[in-house]
């Protein structure tokens, strides 16, 4: 009797040889990943270990992205392509463990930095930055101009704005201070006091701001009225858990939702401030840190989960249909060989490019290019 041809399955181990490269690869495969030790081209360092780790970054319309290193001290520095990680210069001599950048326009910059000790503000002009070519051996510093706070006002550990007025706002740690920043002359104002404040604050489209505090309640504050108000909005988490539930990042997308991560579950939620309606858009891995969201060029939000002892990965949510893709673990093989363990901040560039900041005793600067889409 003949035998017939049957449809059959092939078993996984049959593809063994490339397993490895399909099915076991942890690290980022789509679009291209470079990594930039915080030094420029052919130098030697000059931000030491220990005081690199990346807490805030800002890029600027012009390609030149800036950022703050925390750790025994806070540093300024800035990328450019031609020259690498530029280090400005020291912000202070104490321990620092975050910090915060706004662009404010007009080539000017506002920043800030925190810690168990207190922190700073201070404001910068990027014209030198941002007008380099390469005609020159090294990149371009100009001064750090500080600005004072008034006695018993922490250091800056987010920064939101600036208004049409030019004023900026902030929120101190560990103390909880929102400030208003204002003035050719920058004064420092205290507005209102939020105890157990997340480091997080973003201005809405209709003036007000937006943060959050313990158990990861929402909170607004309305400049024009001196209102502050908690929200009968929370962060998701899973049950039994919002005593000690909290948000970790805030981002006001073009939509006008806001995108929310949690630092217990790794939820990411959205906020309406129209409806006031929070929704769990869920969970993108098993992480339990959202520490940075950004959103691409394409509307897509990017982020970073991470837990404590943990490796950080990055991830893409869309909301259009497709929902989380896991794109995996940091690692690049040029200009330097490196595997990012924890990432603490994440900016958008100007073509869509995503810049992130490494947290750790030696730190590096990360860029990710997504991959084009074809049509």
């Amino acid at each position: 009797m003949r035998k017939r041809d049957v449809p059959e399955l092939a078993s996984p181990e049959a593809a063994h040889g490339g397993m490895y490269r399909t099915k076991a690869f942890p690290f980022v495969s789509e679009g291209a990943v470079y990594c930039f030790g915080l030094r420029e081209h052919l130098a030697e360092p000059s931000i030491p270990r220990g005081e690199s780790a990346v807490s805030a970054l800002l890029a600027l319309r012009s390609g030149t992205v800036f950022g703050i290193a925390t750790g025994e001290r806070a540093h300024l520095l800035y990328f450019h392509p031609a020259f690498g990680v530029t280090h400005v210069g020291a912000l202070g001599d104490r321990r620092a463990e975050g910090g915060a950048l706004l662009d404010l326009g007009g080539h000017r910059l506002l920043g800030g930095w925190w810690g168990p000790e207190g922190g700073g503000l201070f404001r910068h002009s990027t014209n030198a930055e941002e007008a380099q070519g390469l005609e020159q051996f090294r990149g371009a510093r100009s001064e750090i101009d500080r600005i004072a706070r008034p006695t018993g006002v922490g250091g800056i550990a987010a920064l939101a704005g600036p208004t049409a007025e030019g004023a900026a706002y902030g929120l101190t740690l560990p103390e909880g201070h929102l400030v208003c920043i204002a003035g050719e002359r920058p004064r420092v104002q205290v507005l209102a006091r939020v105890a157990d404040a997340a480091p997080t604050l973003v201005a809405l489209p209709d003036g007000r701001l937006l943060g959050a505090c313990a158990e990861g309640r929402l909170w607004t504050y309305c400049p024009g009225e001196g209102r502050l108000e908690a929200l009968d909005a929370h962060a998701p988490c899973q049950k039994g858990k919002r005593h000690v539930a909290g948000v970790r990042s805030l981002l006001l997308a073009g939509e006008g939702l806001v995108f929310g991560g949690t630092s217990v579950d790794g939820y990411l939620f959205s906020f309406d401030p129209a409806s006031g309606a929070v929704a769990n858009l869920g969970k993108p891995c098993r992480q339990s840190h959202l520490r940075a969201l950004g959103q691409g060029r394409d509307g897509a939000i990017f982020g970073v989960a991470e837990e404590p002892q943990g490796m950080a990965r990055l991830f893409r949510y869309d909301a259009g249909g497709v929902g989380f893709t896991d794109l995996g673990l940091l690692s690049a093989a040029f200009p330097e060989c490196w595997t990012a363990h924890s990432v603490g901040s994440l900016a958008i560039g100007p073509s869509g490019e995503v810049y992130l900041g490494e947290t750790d005793a030696l730190s590096h600067l990360f860029v990710y290019y997504p991959p084009v889409q074809r049509a």
